[in-house]
């Protein structure tokens, strides 16, 4: 497999990790514990690549046996472009038994990224912005004139990271407005010249986050309602508006071992707000996903420069390893859910993972792929 780079979510600290995905939500942060996550670390007995899983039925008998003892939450697989694959796998709220399943919504954390970005670049084909803007065209008291919308998308800003200042931790789960999280940060000095490097930024979805609600005239959630989920019937996704869901709503776990389970610690979603504050399932990433490629949501050119790499192979709101944006991926992680995406169009396969613990996704992926490598398609001999 090619290089990848993990960006995540972590109580907001995005961190890069080369040759490997590393699902830290924050390095000084308590907020995920990567380490003693049981369920999400795979174990020696893995699926085996020796040889062709023949057909759908022993496909996935075999994947139930590894998802059950190795993974909490729900997963999606694409084989030749066509869903195989879409399922829970243990528990969504351990306390009360109850399991996860498809349409099991889950906090995505950085998954929201792409979605930050796609309304970006809607409002840019309406001509209500461009993404060459400097930032204080829409938000005036924003001090930096040489910033502009696209070193917030592609992480190049040198916007300071608002999830690394004094005291973050003792407001997570403080609701917060949109000017007052922008004030934690807006007047420090960038910590380099704008477009000259690469470093994972949630404080620029942040601010990217409030050009769309300025500009639109709408508020993030409503924006992303009308522009985003109701014309794909993403039903179960959205902004703050979780609680009006009454069933298959995750519990996040910190810990989750058979002998010990943790709930996280509660994070009240306008501290992450447009940088990992969505929720969402696997079967409505689906049709996101869908809905990116089929020009639904963006236009042929919109979706070519969503998937045109800058710096360190990050475009807008996606990671590219591959060549010629065929492969788009990302993760995210936040207070007790951890999440991964990783979609390959040049070979018709996808892995969505959505899970309620806290940990690294990416050598489950992997797994996942090279499963789906070996499986051969249904009717062959």
């Amino acid at each position: 497999m090619e290089k990848t780079f993990r960006y995540s979510y972590i109580g907001g600290i995005g961190l890069l990790k080369v040759l490997r995905y590393a699902a830290i939500f924050g390095v000084a942060l308590v907020l995920v514990s990567c380490s003693n996550n049981s369920v999400n670390r795979g174990n020696k007995t893995l699926p085996q690549e020796k040889e062709a899983i023949h057909h759908e039925a022993a496909f996935e008998e075999e994947l139930d046996q590894y998802m059950s003892e190795n993974f909490s939450g729900s997963v999606l697989l694409i084989k030749n472009n066509k869903v195989i694959i879409a399922k829970g796998y243990n528990m969504s709220d351990y306390a009360n038994n109850l399991p996860n399943g498809p349409e099991t919504i889950h906090h995505i954390g950085s998954l929201t990224k792409a979605f930050t970005a796609a309304a970006v670049l809607q409002l840019q084909e309406a001509g209500k912005l461009s993404v060459d803007d400097p930032v204080d065209t829409y938000i005036k008291d924003y001090p930096h004139h040489e910033v502009t919308l696209r070193h917030l998308l592609t992480h190049t800003s040198g916007t300071p990271e608002y999830t690394r200042l004094p005291g973050f931790l003792n407001d997570l789960n403080v609701k917060v407005s949109v000017d007052e999280l922008i004030a934690k940060f807006k007047d420090l000095p960038l910590e380099f010249e704008p477009g000259s490097r690469f470093s994972y930024s949630n404080s620029g979805y942040v601010l990217l986050g409030a050009v769309i609600e300025r500009v639109s005239g709408q508020s993030y959630s409503d924006y992303l309602r009308g522009h985003i989920f109701t014309p794909l019937g993403m039903k179960r996704s959205g902004y703050l508006t979780k609680d009006s869901i009454p069933t298959d709503v995750a519990v996040g776990y910190s810990l989750l071992t058979p002998e010990v389970s943790e709930i996280a610690q509660p994070i009240d979603m306008t501290v992450p707000y447009s940088a990992g504050g969505i929720y969402s399932t696997v079967e409505d990433l689906y049709k996101w996903l869908m809905g990116l490629e089929n020009g639904t949501i963006l236009s042929r050119a919109s979706w070519e420069a969503m998937r045109t790499p800058e710096l360190n192979k990050y475009a807008l709101g996606w990671a590219i390893p591959g060549p010629m944006g065929t492969i788009y991926t990302h993760n995210g992680a936040i207070n007790g859910f951890s999440s991964e995406i990783w979609r390959d169009m040049s070979k018709g396969t996808a892995v969505i993972l959505l899970s309620n613990v806290e940990g690294d996704l990416g050598h489950l992926r992997d797994i996942l792929l090279r499963m789906l490598d070996t499986m051969e398609d249904a009717g062959r001999e």
